[in-house]
């Protein structure tokens, strides 16, 4: 447990010296207008709408502000650096950077915040901004919403949209789609979409680990998918695999009414897991909690020679599993992972290699 100990601090004090950067490519459009090409940080949308980090090859990242450039591009997306009230929050004067969704006589841009997500409609020197009803977990409405009174206002000219503002969800899909619509109604289809479903990742993962203590072996192989939406959220997956788990325990000395023996189990868990994990943070160092289902077979043996207890048993069934771990990368695909979890049993813990394809 020592070595455990060690480990998870020189991971954690790891994480405060480095970052790790996932990089892609696109542009930003300096105050001047030139267009700059390199590598920007992908980062969830809330954080990009602040600042962006910016670096042309072979130089280092400098991180810039919606006052710094008017704009920039990272994979097919476009962001605006805007200033406006921000009607929600105490008619608040913002600057920040903007996802561009819909452009013609009403320009669509999206605004996120890590807990909350607006819209900003420009018609022209024009401004609305858009938000949705906030309400509390019993149910007490907190701020009335107004997009739909915007969305009834901006589609009055157009016969067949002018019913159909009631209908929109507050969601990037659905209010494009309408000023799109409306936008094509006004301007005889001059209108241009820029909406794009958030990019789903899925990255393969193989881990190998054990924990070769005397008394409380563990080893574990798995491989799983894991499924991320780096734009919404680069902290939160969806894990589906298999994995094997390889458990001896020993229990208290037992009598088989000639001496004392100490009885040992071993179990081995064969599972389908489909969980949801949570990663603290996404720099080299990443503490993570999980927790979902899982199909499973379990085989248990044991050296039994007490009446009652078998020396061999097995089930199947759909199990809790839950699980905490930490995991370093070493490389460019490799990681040095520490993970313990329940399934079926409590396990030991399983240190080990990752390694992404």
């Amino acid at each position: 447990m020592k070595f455990i100990l060690c480990l998870v601090i020189l991971c954690f004090l790891h994480s405060f010296l480095f970052a790790q950067k996932s990089l892609e490519p696109g542009y930003i459009i300096q105050n001047d207008k030139d267009t700059l090409r390199g590598f920007l940080e992908a980062a969830p949308e809330a954080d990009l709408c602040r600042s962006v980090q910016f670096k042309k090859e072979n130089e280092a990242f400098r991180k810039l502000t919606p006052s710094d450039i008017t704009g920039f591009g990272i994979g097919n997306e476009v962001y605006r650096s805007m200033q406006f009230l921000n009607t929600a929050e105490d008619s608040m004067k913002t600057s920040a950077f903007v996802k561009q969704l819909v452009t013609g006589e009403y320009n669509l841009y999206a605004y996120v915040q890590p807990d909350r997500r607006f819209y900003l409609l420009q018609h022209g020197a024009t401004q609305y901004f858009l938000y949705d009803r906030v309400s509390t977990n019993s149910g007490k409405i907190d701020q009335e919403g107004n997009y739909y009174n915007y969305l009834h206002f901006i589609s009055v000219n157009c016969e067949k949209l002018a019913n159909l503002y009631d209908r929109v969800g507050y969601n990037d899909q659905d209010i494009a789609g309408f000023v799109l619509k409306v936008d094509n109604c006004l301007s005889q289809g001059k209108a241009t979409s820029f909406y794009m479903k958030p990019k789903t990742t899925i990255q393969p993962i193989v881990f190998v680990g054990g924990f070769p203590v005397p008394g409380m072996t563990q080893f574990t192989a798995s491989f799983l998918l894991r499924f991320t939406i780096p734009r919404v959220d680069n902290k939160t997956s969806v894990n589906v695999g298999l994995n094997y788990s390889d458990t001896e325990e020993e229990g208290p000395e037992r009598s088989d009414y000639y001496s004392l023996y100490t009885l040992t189990s071993h179990y081995q868990v064969f599972s389908v897991p489909v969980t949801f994990q949570y990663n603290f943070t996404s720099s080299l160092v990443q503490p993570y909690f999980y927790a979902g289902l899982s199909g499973f077979y379990q085989n248990k043996t044991t050296n039994s020679f007490t009446s009652g207890i078998p020396r061999a048993s097995s089930s199947f069934g759909v199990s809790l599993v839950a699980g905490i771990g930490i995991e370093a990368k070493v490389a460019s695909r490799l990681f040095i992972k520490a993970d313990w979890r329940y399934e079926v049993i409590l396990q030991y813990p399983a240190i080990g290699l990752a390694y992404q394809f």
